[in-house]
């Protein structure tokens, strides 16, 4: 699709007067929940409006090579071009004090932007959470999500057919009516790795990943894509919305609060262009992510919600999940060509194994050349006074050169170990941090457990074959995969949404970015909020075809 000038576009898709229109639905934040909640909603004719804090990234805006920079300026302004958050991320967790740039994105496609496009499916065992952990006591998992895994299904497929998502079925959770498209070949030494995994009594699968692969592809995992290859939520949701679909969009435009009354929200308040902008909608959806969407709620305090909106249950903000991932380095067999996708391989072999629920094995969506080492050393320091001690920030450069040559035949994998929700893991406004919000954040021995259980088991497992090194410390936090401050369930008393999104004591108001979740689960969360953004969308169009709100 050929798109305008960047800031043009931007513009041409800006009402006029967006401050006189009701609009039938006003979506906050144009990420992965955002943008395909959007599109379904402008594509059925209702009058949207996208209010996205970042820029409008596509048209001929400067999105890079497809390769993480190896000197990079942290400047807000610089940092919002590429997509990311601009600002860093302020909290504590059980390692001490934290003030880091976290992975995540800002403007049109929101985090997508700069994910590697693995868009995985939770198994059927993640619907019925409590189970799994019968010795964890002292979180909050529930028994059981309030809509089940088959009713989710019909929904995985149809987010996998809009994402165009590639790969094989996963042994462990296949689906015979999936619309999978077939993956490019691999590059020779991961067939080899799929080859020796095989051998070893693993189900290795091709990774389930939204790219078009076309000549030359970079897979641009950790950047934005500078052609049409991955299908990220802006490029395949969000664009269409405006272009195809008579969508509106303010970027720049940052909610600084919800106006509403006992039973709707009445009004959003926003800072646009450095000025107070007002703007009234039947329905509110907030998308701005796991993070800023509780902030935001917690924020607007009225006479009817003292406690923050939607919090008569004191859930808002709390439960907090990330999940623990380690990058694991594997030397193959032999030496072989590694020209090909890097978002290749993937199993589950682990996800429950042996009476414990762990989680996924998949290969790293990045390319290990001395931009992406120095770019992990860099986030291990701001994010571990241990690392400051062992690394003197001048050592960094030359330390991710060398690290280049040493890693350059090796394959670079990742784990994505579940994480739980307790009460006091949280999200908390703070007007003195730099995001106006801080986090608290418990790293629990259960997961400290869990964690070195994933790491024996394979270690063991792949010794045979391969050798091995995990290149995470203790603090294996992964910041990308932030959800569950704002969860859904069937009791209004435990939890912040109903089973379709909406608030429980908010008529007009829904969730749909990785707030809703009520556990992680062990897998990549990207296309779960597609697919549940899909299934709002039809609640919310049958609530407006209604004429509710």
């Amino acid at each position: 699709m050929a798109l305008p000038d960047s800031q043009d576009a931007a513009q041409a898709h800006a009402p006029e007067a967006p401050a006189d229109t009701l609009w039938d639905v006003i979506v906050v934040g144009t990420g992965m929940g955002g943008s395909t909640v959007g599109h379904e909603l402008a594509r059925s004719g209702r009058r949207v409006l996208f209010l996205e804090r970042g820029n409008f990234l596509f048209g001929s805006a400067d999105r890079g090579n497809g390769t993480i920079p190896f000197d990079a300026d942290d400047s807000p302004a610089s940092r919002l071009s590429r997509g990311h958050w601009p600002l860093p991320l302020q909290g504590r967790t059980s390692f001490g004090p934290a003030e880091f740039f976290a992975p995540l994105g800002c403007g049109s496609g929101g985090s997508s932007g700069l994910y590697a496009a693995q868009l995985e499916r939770l198994l059927p065992v993640d619907f019925k959470p409590r189970a799994n952990y019968p010795e964890a006591s002292d979180c909050t998992l529930p028994e059981s999500w309030p809509i089940s895994y088959e009713e989710f299904v019909p929904w995985y497929r149809r987010a996998e057919q809009l994402y165009g998502v590639r790969g094989t079925p996963d042994p462990h959770n296949p689906d015979p009516g999936s619309a999978l498209r077939d993956p490019p070949p691999l590059s020779a030494r991961d067939q080899d790795f799929d080859e020796s995994f095989r051998a070893l009594g693993l189900h290795p699968y091709r990774a389930h990943v939204a790219c078009e692969y076309l000549p030359g592809c970079l897979d641009c995992g950790g950047v934005l894509c500078p052609r049409p290859c991955k299908n990220d939520a802006g490029r395949t949701c969000l664009v269409p919305a405006l272009e195809q679909h008579d969508a509106r969009i303010l970027t720049g435009c940052e909610v600084t609060s919800l106006e509403a009354d006992a039973r709707a929200v009445q009004r959003v308040h926003c800072r646009w262009k450095g000025e107070p902008l007002v703007l009234r909608a039947r329905i509110v959806v907030l998308a701005a992510g796991a993070l800023m969407t509780p902030t935001l709620l917690l924020n607007s305090v009225s006479k009817a919600w003292p406690n923050g909106l939607a919090n008569r249950s004191g859930m808002v903000g709390r439960n907090l999940m990330f999940h623990a991932s380690d990058f694991i380095a594997v030397r193959p067999r032999r030496s072989l060509s590694a020209l090909g996708p890097k978002k290749a391989i993937a199993f589950n072999d682990f996800y429950v194994h042996s009476g414990a629920k762990l989680g996924t094995f998949q290969s790293v969506g990045v390319g290990i050349d001395r931009g992406a080492i120095l770019y992990f050393l860099r986030g291990r320091m701001q994010k571990s006074p241990a690392w400051q001690r062992k690394l003197a920030s001048p050592l960094l450069r030359l330390v991710s050169i060398l690290a280049a040559r040493y890693f350059r035949g090796a394959g670079v994998f990742a784990s994505i170990i579940e994480d739980l929700p307790y009460l006091e893991n949280r999200v908390v406004p703070d007007p003195q941090a730099k995001n106006g919000m801080r986090f608290e954040y418990r790293y629990t021995a259960h997961l400290r457990e869990r964690t070195r259980l994933y790491r024996w088991r394979l270690a063991q497992t792949l010794k045979p074959h391969h050798r091995m090194m995990v290149l995470t410390g203790a603090d294996n936090i992964n910041y990308g995969h932030t959800c569950g401050t704002c969860r859904f369930g069937d009791d209004p008393a435990s939890s912040v949404l109903d089973r379709n999104n909406r608030a429980h004591d908010v008529e007009n108001l829904y969730v749909v970015d990785a707030s809703f979740f009520p556990s992680s689960g062990g897998t990549n969360p990207s296309l779960t909020i597609a697919a549940n953004a899909l299934r709002v969308a039809q609640s919310i169009e049958a609530q407006l075809a209604r004429g509710g709100a």
